[in-house]
């Protein structure tokens, strides 16, 4: 079976976070989930904002009572020989969630 792109993307993001994708008819929406991760991969050729905030959104409902960081991880597939790199995206309460409030760490 040839290693496709977008499965191979799959397996890259995972591996960013420290885990593993699943596999394709896991039944499971989301393409991998690590001890502090869920995460929704997509290679594209052209993905909307309102789409990335739509995945975004979903994929923070979907950890966050887990206590994980919800990301999609987006990759521009340009064709080919032409590398583009991979987008890491959450919403703000996801990295609020794991960073806290930058106001609130200024020391007066």
């Amino acid at each position: 079976m040839a290693d496709r792109a977008w499965k191979r993307f799959e397996r890259d993001a995972a591996a960013l976070f420290g885990g593993t994708r699943h596999w394709a008819n896991s039944g499971e929406r989301l393409d991998f989930e690590t001890s502090t991760a869920l995460g929704q991969c997509k290679l594209v050729k052209v993905l909307s904002l309102a789409a990335l905030s739509a995945l975004a959104e979903e994929v923070a409902r979907e950890a966050l009572p887990k206590q994980k960081a919800g990301v999609v991880c987006v990759k521009l597939r340009k064709g080919k020989g032409r590398a583009t790199p991979m987008l890491v995206v959450c919403t703000a309460d996801v990295w609020q969630a794991l960073h806290g409030n930058a106001q609130d760490q200024i020391s007066p």
